[in-house]
């Protein structure tokens, strides 16, 4: 009598898909270019932008630019993580005569995007933010 073998089989587990999006809170729409990414990871948009702008409403005020990680996991269910306000945005928000930050609201906006990211207030975070600040071409008023 022949015994057959069972052969393994090694399934693979699909991994969660990663979207980054900048979207601005309470104003996130059904539309290009952001239905267009939705939809290749096939997640419906309409439902994606009704769920983002009632939360991005409580914690922030409407219009403030977010950085926004999208998992979509193999099930075809989704979320999201708010990673904290844009850096440019806070720049520019505060920049006087397109590229001229005071030196009195600086502190301010490295520690509110310090907060919104949860790092603490050290040197090298410091060096980051300025090098970020460099990088952009915004000179500091003293």
């Amino acid at each position: 009598m022949v015994r057959e073998k069972e052969i393994p089989t090694t399934k693979t587990v699909p991994k969660p898909v990663y979207i980054r999006l900048q979207l601005a809170a309470g104003e996130a729409i059904s539309a290009p270019p952001l239905s267009a990414i939705l939809g290749q990871a096939q997640i419906n948009s309409s439902e994606f932008c009704k769920v983002f702008n009632a939360y991005s409403l409580q914690l922030f005020e409407q219009g403030v630019l977010l950085n926004i990680d999208l998992f979509k996991n193999p099930d075809n269910t989704y979320y999201f993580y708010i990673r904290g306000i844009s850096l440019p945005y806070l720049f520019f928000q505060v920049a006087n005569d397109g590229k001229y930050i005071p030196v009195e609201k600086l502190y301010d906006v490295f520690a509110l995007k310090a907060i919104t990211i949860a790092i603490p207030l050290n040197f090298s975070s410091a060096k980051l933010f300025f090098g970020a600040l460099r990088g952009m071409n915004f000179k500091i008023l003293l």
